[in-house]
């Protein structure tokens, strides 16, 4: 309520008012002033005095600053700097529970301004009023994505250049970065499990550092955080939803799907002299000088060094290698750094280490390659690594079970536009998840969770049953004796057979049946995941992922793309005329025009209510604007037909927006069409703009 607010003046001079043509008098604080014509305009709350002047029957006119684009934050919470240093658990309590506490408030109006009317009015208002104020303070409370609490760099840099061109501030470089949030208390937390030892927990937590701030930075509203556990700690972060994310060995993966429900998401790529590898196995080595040692008969006699049991490079491809199934000779050592150590110094005979840890080691200055043999060396085409094993697909970024879909996605969506591009700040970069089965074949040969079941074979049966089968052999002789019953036994065993063959028959065709019927429900499930149920076109989000594709391949070949946002002129009133049920039907008709005037490679989607979106590419924007106008033609003069009965005319206003160069995401597109179509709105409707 302050007339010397920033926000007051730069609207004011937007105008070309200057503060000397301003008769500025101090704040009375008293409505009656404006009513009784003592000013000709008072600074005031927008949730306080029109809802006085509104009680009272008088007219007003609102100049809101909001509204002529001055859009300032309002009231902030803020705290020190050593508050944060010091006390940052406390700091972050205090911001939850406010958040929690204005949002509590704006869901509960009427609950919340009853307790203020009942034990804290103290400036006496109404409960008209306190429910009037709450409902316009949730009005303005919330930012254009519907979230409440959040700031943003950008806008403080906005306000900022609108203070300097006030005069309020000094021309200057502003630093907001410490200013703004700094231990991201408005982000959502996102962590993401790395599956280490505990000895190497500390180096790959630096390592990874840089690759989830440089994450966070390409995230609004989400802070990620990268943290390294054993197997242990990870089991129970997951059990425990404590963390959204996992990178772990394919092993481990498959076995955390079986226990936890994860669901795999990509392949990660290990970085290695410039080019990137999904591929890994084990390397089995000795001593160069080892002359004892030269092949896996020789090895299997020998003292074997690996890294766990629960390690799938670091033990289990190597023993499943060389063909060992018990670990009496192995000794566990914990890190790969280990098992080449104690090579090296004869502790053990055998090493079993996963790929590219000898090369790491070689460029860090830590190994002589010709220290060491390779026992049953194998080469692969584009494989630079030193192998003993065949190459199984690597390491998975799995999603755990409470994570969101959306946010899988929009973290898939990111990693792969970085994958195409060198990013030093990233650690790994990821690719389409592989095929695993090869690692589900070698869990089931092996007897491996979640395929530890063994196999019973007929010596296992003779060996528990020993007693019992001569005892048969016994009773086998005696019914030597007795032929003409074991006939007898035949003739009806034959008939119990034939009955058991009628019903498998019966059974497969069930068997069968039920088979069709869930590959039926399974497709439907897949249309409701992707398909808008009203209209049966793209709903919202397979619209939002089919163009997210058809702009990186835009981008990426240099071809035109454009956006079409479409919206029905006055589609309210036929709702508010005809009822919902007409209005679902005239959309049913409107989708059905406009899907049968595009191309089969044009992408058709309902964003929501009476918004469309049209995803076009290969043609010029001439092209584009001839399939809008035809569009918006056929709408205009189609009139679709319901029992017998027609339905509402309606008409469309069409925004086009081209792909152009600096577009960094298929959003920036949309958001110049839905200029283009608010244009078209503004403009009488029924037409078509572009910009």
């Amino acid at each position: 309520d302050d007339y010397r607010s920033v926000g007051m003046l730069s609207m004011l001079m937007s105008y070309d008012i200057k503060r000397g043509d301003l008769f500025l008098k101090a704040h009375s604080l008293k409505l009656e002033d404006l009513i009784n014509k003592k000013v000709d305009a008072m600074a005031c709350y927008i949730s306080n005095e029109p809802f006085l002047l509104d009680e009272n029957n008088i007219s007003y006119t609102i100049l809101n600053p909001r509204e002529y684009g001055f859009n300032f934050y309002g009231d902030m919470l803020f705290t020190s700097e050593s508050e944060l240093l010091q006390h940052p658990k406390r700091a972050k309590a205090f911001y939850d529970a406010s958040k929690k506490g204005w949002i509590w408030a704006f869901e509960h109006i009427e609950e919340t301004a009853q307790l203020i009317y009942d034990k804290y009015n103290t400036q006496n208002k109404s409960l008209e009023a306190l429910i009037y104020e709450g409902k316009t303070l949730k009005e303005l409370a919330f930012d254009e994505e519907g979230f409440f609490g959040t700031i943003k760099a950008k806008k403080f840099e906005e306000i900022t250049n609108i203070y300097k061109i006030a005069g309020i501030m000094k021309n200057g470089t502003v630093p907001l970065k410490k200013f703004i949030d700094p231990l991201f208390f408005a982000k959502e937390q996102v962590k993401i499990g790395v599956l280490t030892s505990r000895d190497e927990s500390n180096s790959l937590s630096r390592s990874w550092d840089e690759s989830a701030k440089y994450l966070s930075t390409l995230f609004p509203f989400h802070n990620f955080e990268v943290i390294p556990l054993n197997f242990e700690a990870m089991d129970k972060s997951i059990r425990d939803h404590e963390i959204e994310f996992v990178i772990t060995n394919p092993m481990h993966a498959i076995q955390l799907e079986h226990r936890y429900g994860l669901g795999r998401i990509a392949t990660l790529s290990t970085p290695y002299k410039n080019h990137y590898y999904s591929e890994y196995g084990s390397v089995i080595f000795t001593r160069f000088d080892a002359t004892h040692i030269s092949n896996y008969a020789e090895a299997r006699e020998r003292k074997i060094g690996a890294v766990s049991s629960t390690s799938f490079g670091g033990y289990l491809l190597g023993m499943k290698e060389l063909e060992i199934h018990s670990p009496q000779n192995v000794t566990f050592l914990g890190t790969h750094f280990n098992v080449i150590k104690a090579v090296l110094n004869g502790s053990v005979d055998v090493g079993i280490v996963r790929t590219d840890m000898i090369e790491q080691m070689v460029s860090e200055g830590l190994l002589n390659k010709d220290d060491i043999k390779v026992l049953g060396a194998k080469t692969y085409p584009h494989f630079p690594f030193l192998i003993s094993t065949k190459l199984y697909p690597g390491w998975i970024l799995a999603k755990t079970s409470h994570t969101s879909e959306t946010l899988s996605n929009d973290l898939l969506s990111t990693l792969l536009k970085l994958s195409t591009t060198p990013q030093k700040l990233l650690r790994y970069r990821i690719t389409t998840t592989f095929d695993y089965s090869s690692v589900h074949n070698l869990l089931k040969e092996m007897h491996i969770y979640p395929y530890e079941q063994e196999t019973f074979t007929l010596y296992d049966v003779y060996t528990r049953y020993k007693l019992p089968f001569l005892g048969l052999i016994v009773a086998f002789g005696l019914l030597l004796f007795f032929s003409l019953y074991i006939q007898f036994l035949h003739r009806k065993l034959k008939r119990y057979t034939q009955e058991i063959e009628r019903f498998n028959e019966t059974l497969e065709q069930e068997v069968n049946e039920r088979t069709h019927e869930l590959s039926l429900l399974n497709s439907k499930l897949k249309d409701l995941a992707n398909v808008d149920e009203l209209t049966q076109i793209a709903n919202r989000r397979y619209f939002f992922l089919l163009a997210t594709q058809y702009f990186y391949t835009a981008k990426r070949n240099n071809m035109p793309l454009h956006i079409l946002s479409l919206d029905i002129d006055f589609f309210k009133n036929v709702n508010d005329t005809y009822g919902h049920a007409m209005g679902d039907e005239v959309l049913k008709s409107f989708s059905k025009t406009v899907q049968s005037t595009l191309r089969q490679s044009d992408i058709f989607g309902r964003i929501g209510g009476e918004e469309f979106c049209i995803c076009v590419q290969n043609t010029s924007l001439e092209g584009v604007r001839i399939l809008a106008e035809k569009i918006r033609k056929k709408v205009e003069s189609t009139q679709g037909i319901l029992n017998n009965t027609k339905l509402p005319a309606i008409t469309v206003s069409i925004g086009i927006s081209s792909l152009h160069s600096n577009d960094h995401e298929i959003f920036d597109t949309i958001k110049r069409s839905d200029e283009a179509l608010y244009k078209a709105k503004h403009n009488g409707r029924n037409q078509v703009q572009i910009v």
